[in-house]
């Protein structure tokens, strides 16, 4: 693209922007694409764009007054309490980040003895960002404990003798505290949890390249079966046993395999969850220990003593009502995840502040339960670029991921277009002919970021960690923690209540101690829910894995669906288990928008797309009558909740095979944020009109309307990044295609400046 075409387009953008601001900032949530957008001119660390949250959108206060879950405070009251903090009553630890690590630490912190007074803050939903956005799995780390074998037997072992012992023994203390937090977790939290097995299939008895970077594991194939009991001896022998599956039994469990991929297979078991369930019941088990903790409640600014730097508390604003307090506690935790820099960007400092995380995405996509038949997942070890890929059966679909790219961490959940490729492509490598995997299999995808974590205040020649760091600012006071994974959410909470209360302060307690539902759980409690309620097998036993004894609350709030059976339980799209209970009782447990319900209190979103879409309006409704919503709250609300599902790259109509030809994601989506000069997130006919008119492309309304639709893959008059993506990357006859390929030159776009157009 030339640079004075870029100009006009930047220019016609900005001519709409004043406008197009002052139409956005009437809406109630303003739609995260929107904000990342509107903000996007200002200040940036290291790449990361610090956003002002709701603040500056002239958001109208509306009650939230709403009961919370029996015996524990509403929301409401939790603002209350927050709010009342002083300088002369502070809070012990306050937390900022309501992922598993946030919320964790204000468990552990409220759990322990000695009346530790506890606040917790989250500016989104409490697991809004990755903590909702796993794998599923509760896995004890059988790559790390195959890399750390490939290391010790590398020639560095001859080199560097000591430091290589040191490498390996840490790696497998690592995999020790995976299994030990795993059997915490199956063992304490069944409610929660449960085992899945998987199945990696053979097809030589050799690999070549060897996977895990060492020739020996060129024999892996042969090798593996005694790995794997390897594997579940460093867990004590307490999960399910691995085994050998031989030739025809493997062929009669997964007859989409391609024949010639399987010798044998070697099965072995991980523990799953339902992550944002389980990250909501590690809040509600703060709550229920007395922590004082919501959602939706952001950091906007830090408060110090006189000095100018040791931390004393925090200034923050309630993002359903833009009032705006004060919160003072004698240590302040950062726990923000891939955010983690955003927020240390708030305190006080007189030089540069120095990157503590970076972010690296992974892409998940769901695909119909087929995939994964018998309820037994797949796990391909040695991917095109050396990559682990998970087949895994997930609330009766198939979960397959994860890719691994670096990249800075957004809100949306939208994945890049040629990452959702190559998965279907690794995918492809598995299925036997007659059954390929098609684009427009995919039901809903997504990704998530690890935040990659290294400690800026260590002193010089300090070990790096390989797993989580919490590390204190020794000017502000200011403990951050980053890094880990789900497996270790109660080890890195406990390691940083250890370093606020020091060696002599009171223990932890969370390894003796069931999150909350836990109590009144039994295997048999989804039968009971059937014979009391009338409920659905189905419905009762999700109810029953994902609230636990906390089932029983949610449904006295059922109605009845006036059908013989189920007597109760209105489900709120059909083929789904989710209900209008589930609705009215997560407004109990803080939720506040349609969002919340359809991606983390229901996974809807994360399964199904068009599912999800199609819940929005019952949702809403129930919604409205539980938080007492006015009828153009219900209407932003709805706005919000399609716009925010959109960024779900679910199914596209037809059997798309695409290649990102000539480009990749961000040329892409710079183009398309060029066209896009209302900031809808979507384009429509006058903005394709309006680029042909920019580049002197002479379109009659005819060809207008062609053009259009063939860029319209869902027919719903509005084009997303991920449909106009496929348009763009697949080979197009369609003049005008062929003359706006010919005008625009989409390779020349990152030297051109890259970033945002209005960067």
């Amino acid at each position: 693209m030339s640079t004075s075409l870029l100009l006009m387009l930047r220019a016609r953008r900005m001519k709409s922007s004043s406008l197009c601001i002052k139409e956005a900032t009437k809406s109630l949530y303003l739609k995260p694409f929107i904000k990342k957008r509107l903000f996007s001119s200002t200040s940036t660390l290291n790449g990361q764009r610090r956003d002002p949250g709701l603040a500056s959108t002239g958001q109208a206060s509306y009650p939230i007054e709403v009961s919370g879950p029996e015996g524990l405070p509403s929301r409401s009251e939790q603002i209350r309490r927050l709010a009342s903090s002083s300088s002369a009553s502070p809070y012990d630890i306050l937390v900022v980040g309501g992922g598993a690590t946030g919320c964790g630490i204000a468990f552990d912190a409220a759990s322990r003895e000695g009346s530790i007074k506890v606040a917790c803050i989250e500016r989104g939903d409490f697991a809004s960002e990755t903590s909702s956005r796993s794998t599923k799995l509760i896995w004890a780390g059988i790559r790390y404990m195959a890399t750390a074998t490939a290391s010790l037997l590398s020639k560095k072992l001859l080199t560097s003798p000591l430091e290589t012992l040191n490498d390996f023994a840490g790696e497998i203390k690592m995999v020790l505290n995976c299994h030990k937090e795993r059997r915490y977790m199956t063992d304490k939290q069944r409610h929660l949890t449960n085992w899945v097995p998987i199945a990696i299939p053979f097809s030589e008895w050799h690999v070549s390249p060897a996977p895990f970077g060492h020739p020996i594991f060129g024999f892996f194939p042969v090798l593996a079966p005694f790995v794997l009991k390897i594997y579940d001896s460093m867990s004590g022998f307490t999960c399910p046993p691995s085994y050998v599956m031989g030739r025809e039994k493997a062929k009669e469990i997964f007859p989409q395999l391609a024949d010639r991929l399987i010798k044998y297979c070697a099965v072995f078991y991980e523990a799953q969850h339902n992550d944002s369930r389980t990250n909501i019941a590690i809040a509600m088990s703060a709550a229920e220990h007395g922590a004082d903790i919501s959602n939706y409640v952001e950091m906007i600014d830090t408060i110090t003593e006189d000095d100018g730097k040791t931390v004393i508390g925090i200034k923050v604003m309630d993002r359903m009502t833009n009032e705006k307090f004060d919160i003072f506690s004698k240590k302040v935790v950062l726990a923000g995840g891939p955010f983690t820099d955003t927020m240390r960007s708030l305190e006080p400092a007189e030089e540069e502040m120095k990157t503590a995380v970076s972010a690296a995405s992974g892409t998940h996509l769901v695909l119909p339960g087929y995939y994964c038949p018998q309820n037994i997942g797949l796990l391909d070890y040695n991917t095109s670029d050396g990559r682990f890929l998970f087949f895994v059966p997930w609330e009766k679909h198939t979960l397959v991921g994860t890719t691994d790219t670096k990249c800075p961490a957004e809100t949306l959940p939208a994945p890049p277009e040629d990452e959702v490729k190559w998965i279907l492509d690794e995918c492809g490598k598995y299925l036997s002919k007659d059954l390929r995997v098609r684009r427009s299999d995919v039901l809903s995808a997504w990704r998530g970021w690890r935040p990659l974590a290294a400690d800026p205040h260590a002193p010089p020649g300090a070990p790096v960690s390989r797993d989580h760091i919490i590390s204190e600012n020794p000017e502000t006071g200011v403990i951050f923690v980053a890094g880990g994974k789900w497996t270790t959410w109660r080890e890195m909470a406990e390691e940083a209540v250890d370093k606020v209360v020091g060696e002599d302060g009171p223990k932890a307690r969370t390894l003796d101690l069931k999150l909350f539902g836990g109590e009144g759980y039994s295997p048999n409690l989804s039968i009971q829910l059937i014979q009391k309620h009338g409920m659905s097998n189905d419905t009762a036993v999700m109810l029953a894995k994902t609230y636990g004894g906390r089932s029983w609350e949610v449904c006295e709030m059922s109605h009845p669906t006036n059908h013989v059976w189920p007597r109760f339980g209105k489900q709120i799209v059909p083929n789904y288990p989710y209900i209008d209970a589930e609705v009215r009782y997560a407004c109990k447990e803080y939720a506040c928008t349609i969002e919340d319900i359809l991606s983390r209190r229901t996974r809807l979103a994360f399964l199904n797309k068009d599912a999800a879409m199609n819940a929005i309006p019952l949702v809403a409704d129930i919604m409205a009558e539980e938080l007492r919503w006015t009828e153009d709250v219900k209407a932003e609300q709805m706005i919000a909740a399609q716009a925010y599902i959109e960024s779900y790259a679910g199914r596209i109509p037809g059997n798309q095979e695409s290649t990102l030809r000539g480009s990749n994601y961000e040329n892409v989506k710079e183009l398309f944020d060029a066209i896009d000069t209302d900031f809808s997130g979507f384009l429509d006919r006058t903005e394709v009109g309006e680029l042909a008119s920019t580049l002197g492309i002479d379109l009659s309304e005819m060809d207008l309307d062609t053009a259009f639709q063939e860029m319209d893959l869902n027919s719903n008059g509005r084009v997303d990044l991920q449909e106009f993506e496929v348009w763009w990357s697949e080979t197009n006859d369609s003049d005008f295609y062929k003359k706006l390929s010919k005008e625009m030159k989409i390779g020349d776009l990152k030297s051109m400046g890259g970033g945002t157009m209005l960067g």
